[in-house]
């Protein structure tokens, strides 16, 4: 993540400078500045130019350094290594819509305390806004929605990379992310890697055809309502990937849908989708008829 010196590193770099005009500039020792600059390297800020036998660093041309960039053009004077702390990324990651501190943290996997810390900061910027308990990114900040955007979306590339050369990411907010691939990728407790979707349809004493696998890139346990809205989120639009949902929910007995629906921004899809069980009536356009999804149904179901 970002920090104070990787910021104030970055703020130089409006024009390519070496590592010991840098140090100087900032009163660092050569080591220091080096590995901040490594590591802006590798989280797609900053790049390194050769003259020579001279190494020099400059600004990165990645979509989310140039959003930085415009942000720091247009707000020199705020303190943007307490902007974009690693806590504040993770929470403005998860406010795109509105959410309350105790949705933010289910989302971010951060304590409330650290939650609260940091829409606290946010809010006295007028970065976030405030509006019945709940919070949400304030849509004047484009630059900051599009450095968040980006930067989450070029680490969980990053990250895609050293997992499946054939994976594909299809949902992604903040350091999650929902991918498939044709292959099984190596995982174990520790990699943040766990199956999801049609992938553990054998857990419930479901079957499927497909040979794509579907995976989650994540810090938390999932649950079932979690492969349940991992399911929709292959393609919400499409009949049959909300008929396997629908399966997954007759088949698993989900409790509580609707808070984990909320925390993907998925809240009004899931309940329609629980109505359509419910009523056992077509109620939208991504689910079948009622007696072709009860085909499909027990074409899934495990004897």
């Amino acid at each position: 993540m970002p920090n104070p010196t990787t910021f104030a590193i970055f703020k130089e770099l409006k024009e390519q400078k070496s590592i010991s005009d840098i140090a100087g500039m900032l009163g660092l020792n050569h080591s220091t500045i080096s590995t901040a600059v490594s590591s802006l390297i590798e989280e797609g800020l900053a790049q390194k130019q050769r003259d020579g036998k001279k190494v020099f660093a400059a600004r990165a041309i990645t979509l989310h350094a140039r959003s930085l960039a415009e942000f720091l053009n247009e707000y020199p004077r705020l303190q943007s290594e307490d902007i974009f702390s690693s806590s504040s990324l993770e929470v403005l990651s998860a406010i795109t819509q509105l959410h309350n501190i105790t949705d933010i943290a289910a989302m971010t996997g951060l304590n409330r305390h650290t939650v609260s810390t940091a829409l606290l900061k946010l809010s006295r910027y007028g970065i976030v806004l405030k509006e019945k308990r709940r919070f949400v990114l304030n849509k004047r900040h484009r630059q900051i929605a599009g450095f968040v955007s980006n930067y989450w979306r070029y680490i969980a590339n990053q990250r895609l990379q050293d997992i499946a050369v054939d994976a594909v990411i299809l949902w992604q907010r903040g350091h999650e992310f929902l991918f498939k691939t044709q292959t099984a990728p190596e995982y174990n407790s520790e990699s943040n890697i766990q199956p999801t979707a049609t992938t553990v349809f054998f857990e419930y004493n479901l079957r499927t055809i497909t040979t794509t696998r579907y995976y989650f890139y994540t810090r938390r346990k999932l649950s079932v309502e979690d492969h349940v809205i991992h399911m929709i989120l292959i393609d919400p639009q499409n009949p049959i990937y909300n008929s396997y949902a629908a399966a997954f929910i007759m088949h698993s007995g989900t409790k509580d849908l609707l808070t984990t629906g909320r925390l993907y921004d998925m809240e009004d899809h899931v309940k329609s989708l629980l109505e359509y069980i419910d009523t056992k009536e077509k109620n939208s356009t991504f689910v079948l008829p009622w007696d072709e999804y009860m085909d499909l149904f027990d074409s899934l179901v495990v004897n």
